[in-house]
């Protein structure tokens, strides 16, 4: 019978003797770099090796293999209150501060069935003050950013999405544009400015679509918002070319059309296009036109139906396409001849 292992014996349980062979423990640093990097090309010049501290990896320089990826940083974190305090913290208590939640992430909480027998009266009586001292301004603040989290999580946004849009409302709720208006509407009106902000816009219906307002109303919000916040004025307008890779990707089309369709798009800029016209009509009409060209056919149904626009939208953008590249291709035409009589002469 084989001899049983003590669970408790720190020898037993994890030198297995011949079973697995132990890996080799590499040197370690001050830094968190290993001392020495060999490289399967034969590179073993420690600064031919490109350490990226962001992702923990280091790659080698001249054939670009990694060596080592999920890099430990074993130097303690520190904190300095002030330039001139000598001591310093290591130790870090919780997770930080952040403005996606209503009291930043510092909760005051009362558990009484966690209290002691004697002091459980006292925490319920703690509990009930600290409920009763809460005011209808950071009630509501609570309540808008649960929707405006769950509305990004359904609309699939990232991260910096979800941030601009917390500092948005946070900044309407410090103005009082709160005021005589609901808190859904200013919600969708706060997504739909943090999407322009960040470079992936969305419509108004498709921000209506996610939350249970209608696109009048986003829309007003969304002008009360731009008029009060200074930061909002100096916001770019949409450009057609920020919605083009999304709806290629979504009517499943190819790099080719894509790029086709991104120089229709500059052609259209230059043409003055873009003034005055919405700018998903703008890329409906490109893409129907780069679809043409490239023999990849799409309706115009088809793509009214994924771009939520209607058929008459693209016909009337691709007859305003249509005009002003026929009117490049002749001044292109008249171009090269007169550079062809000058070489003439």
């Amino acid at each position: 019978m084989e001899q049983e292992r003590n669970i408790y014996s720190d020898s037993d349980m994890w030198n297995r003797g011949e079973e697995t062979a132990v890996p080799e423990i590499r040197e370690i640093s001050d830094s968190g770099q290993p001392e020495n990097y060999t490289c399967e090309c034969g590179n073993t010049n420690n600064e031919d090796f490109h350490t990226n501290d962001d992702k923990g990896e280091v790659s080698c320089n001249q054939c670009g293999t990694l060596i080592l990826s999920n890099m430990i940083d074993p130097s303690a974190p520190t904190r300095r209150f002030s330039s001139t305090d000598p001591s310093v913290d290591n130790a870090h208590y919780g997770a930080p501060a952040s403005n996606l939640f209503a009291d930043k992430g510092l909760r005051t909480t009362f558990n009484p069935m966690e209290a002691d027998r004697k002091d459980r009266q006292k925490s319920f009586i703690l509990k009930r003050i600290n409920q009763q001292t809460v005011t209808n301004k950071e009630r509501n603040l609570a309540v808008a950013l649960r929707d405006i989290e769950r509305v990004i999580s359904r609309g699939g946004l990232t991260k910096s999405v979800h941030q601009e849009a917390v500092n948005v409302y946070r900044d309407a709720v410090d103005l009082q544009l709160i005021r005589g208006r609901s808190i859904e509407g200013m919600v969708a009106a706060s997504i739909y400015t943090a999407c322009r902000i960040r470079g992936v816009p969305r419509s108004l219906d498709e921000v209506a679509d996610l939350t249970r307002t209608g696109r009048k109303e986003i829309a007003r919000n969304y002008n009360t918002l731009k008029k009060n916040i200074i930061r909002l004025k100096r916001m770019p307008p949409t450009t057609p070319d920020q919605y083009l890779h999304r709806y290629i990707f979504a009517l499943n089309l190819s790099l080719k059309v894509q790029n086709r369709a991104n120089d229709l798009l500059k052609t259209c800029f230059d043409g003055g296009m873009n003034q005055g016209r919405n700018p998903i009509g703008v890329v409906a009409a490109c893409i129907y036109i780069a679809c043409v060209d490239c023999d990849e056919r799409r309706t115009q149904r088809q793509i009214a139906r994924e771009l939520e626009i209607t058929e008459v939208t693209i016909r009337n953008r691709y007859k305003e396409a249509m005009a002003i590249l026929n009117a490049q291709k002749v001044k292109l035409e008249k171009d090269e001849d007169r550079s062809k009589s000058n070489e003439e002469n």
